[in-house]
């Protein structure tokens, strides 16, 4: 009888355990609809009535560096009722890079990892990062080729970098003993939390890295495009990808402007990849801009995305900011299909977990 008690005990721990490294998905034959901040909860509430649902999803961009409570994130995550979406770049957009592939994975960016970490798992809300989405792509500058097609490798941000920096990003986020995280660091040939030299207290008592980090509730997204711009040897998706141990959603974004019909073809490949089949998979990034009047668009994309069970959300990109071309009211074919589309019991409009954040105070948008 005594391994059937210890078979219990040791199930009610798991069951008890929080849950990190998760998809968080919706569930079987169900999705998330969101869309991008802008740094207003007044826009979000616009396109909650534009499209007659309320979006499950709510993403913010923003950089390498800024604190996620005084983004707003939190509090707009919670004043919306929606799941946090997070695409974090090395870069403000068209600004000066602040730290590349390379220095993560060596080490010097893990401050900044366990800051939000802890932000995350204090807040209790479920957060999918979107960590440095198409970055087999030359506009990125954690992308490692230039737009001609020669590399970046010298700069700290090849392909291989990027693997890196990802793995390490994925073991530290997640959370779990110092103990473990150092030791799975290390097997990889990357330096222990804050390059420290052994597991020592002291210097971690210095540092205010506890022995065991707390298990957020995140999900990390690995967002490439189908193929590479430029689209060379080297510059792939498969490049980049740093392992299933590390991903829990894989995803590519698609914009009305550039479907053609290779486009179209290239995203179905990128579906079927061996690498990351059975993994949920999302639509990062979509619009109708700046063609998609009469919806056709629109409606291939839900088309597409129904007739594949792994498809978990879809997320409107409107960029930052409420009246820029990638709205929805610019485009009434397509808003009308939206509303239809997701009049759907398919589609959830809200995601388990959501949690308000008491007498917390709007701050000033980013």
């Amino acid at each position: 009888m005594g391994w059937l008690v210890v078979a219990g005990a040791l199930s009610l721990l798991a069951a008890a355990a929080p849950a990190a490294a998760k998809p968080f998905s919706p569930g079987k034959n169900r999705a998330f609809h969101g869309v991008s901040d802008t740094g207003h909860v007044g826009d979000f509430r616009t396109f909650k009535r534009q499209v007659k649902a309320h979006p499950a999803t709510l993403q913010m961009f923003f950089h390498w560096g800024v604190p996620l409570r005084s983004s707003g994130a939190l509090h707009r995550w919670s004043a919306t009722n929606t799941r946090g979406v997070l695409s974090l770049s090395t870069a403000p957009g068209g600004g000066q890079e602040v730290i590349t592939p390379r220095r993560i994975a060596i080490g010097f960016g893990d401050h900044y990892i366990l800051r939000l970490k802890q932000t995350i798992a204090n807040a209790g809300q479920t957060v999918y990062i979107r960590l440095m989405p198409e970055m087999n792509g030359y506009w990125n500058p954690y992308s490692g080729f230039n737009a001609d097609g020669s590399r970046r490798a010298g700069q700290g941000k090849s392909p291989r970098a990027f693997r890196r920096a990802w793995r390490r990003f994925a073991i530290i986020i997640r959370g779990r003993s110092r103990e473990r995280i150092n030791r799975r660091l290390r097997k990889l040939g990357m330096p222990r939390i804050h390059r420290v030299d052994g597991n020592a207290g002291r210097r971690y008592r210095q540092l205010d890295v506890p022995k065991v980090l707390k298990r957020p509730r995140v999900a990390l997204m690995w967002v490439p495009q189908t193929f590479g711009s430029p689209n060379v040897r080297g510059n792939q998706p498969p490049n980049y990808w740093p392992g299933r141990k590390y991903v829990d959603w894989v995803g590519a974004d698609i914009y009305s402007k550039w479907a053609s019909p290779g486009v179209w073809t290239a995203l179905d490949r990128f579906f079927k990849q061996r690498r990351w089949r059975g993994l949920p998979f999302a639509i990062g990034e979509y619009s109708p801009y700046d063609d998609d009047h009469g919806g056709a668009f629109v409606r291939k994309l839900f088309r597409w995305e129904r007739k594949r069970r792994r498809v978990k959300m879809l997320l409107y990109y409107r960029s930052v900011t409420a009246g820029n071309p990638h709205n929805v009211q610019h485009y009434p074919g397509a808003r009308r299909v939206l509303r239809r589309q997701l009049r759907r019991k398919h589609y959830r409009r809200f995601g388990q977990g959501v949690r308000k954040v008491p007498f917390e105070p709007p701050p000033k948008a980013p």
